[in-house]
């Protein structure tokens, strides 16, 4: 038999390549950074779930982290937000999609004047925009329209 040693070769430089591209994916795909734990009640939530992004003014600044029901029956949003990131105490929250058919996402947006006062650790956002489905959105429409 006779030895071919460019196959040899192109084989270990294959599995060198796969191998820093696993890497790679796995390093992208790992969250470092540290966050912190904030909260929104809603009346509504929409069809947001754990794992949903939190943007705020489009750019992604956390993910959410847990939705359930609290004993009023109001639906709790508890999210986190990346340390590297200060939410102003006067922030308003909504449950927002990417188009018509694309995913939920909380999106954040700092309201009033006074941007000093910061949220910590494990606190709730007062100001919330309940969901308005399509259905919702639809039936006001012809409300208005039949007024």
């Amino acid at each position: 038999m006779k030895k071919n040693y460019f196959e040899s070769i192109l084989g270990f430089f294959t599995l060198l390549v796969s191998l820093i591209f696993l890497f790679k994916f796995v390093n992208v795909n790992t969250d470092n950074n540290e966050t912190y734990q904030l909260k929104a009640k809603f009346l509504k939530a929409g069809g947001i779930s754990s794992g949903n992004d939190v943007k705020m003014r489009g750019v992604k600044i956390g993910v959410v982290s847990n939705v359930y029901l609290d004993n009023d029956y109001f639906a709790v949003v508890d999210f986190q937000v990346y340390k590297q990131i200060l939410v102003p105490k006067e922030s308003t929250v909504k449950i927002a999609s990417d188009g018509i058919l694309g995913n939920k996402y909380l999106s954040v947006t700092p309201t009033g004047s006074n941007l000093d006062e910061i949220l910590s650790d494990n606190q709730e956002i007062e100001e919330v925009e309940d969901f308005e489905s399509i259905e919702d959105q639809v039936s006001k429409i012809i409300f208005l329209a039949t007024q």
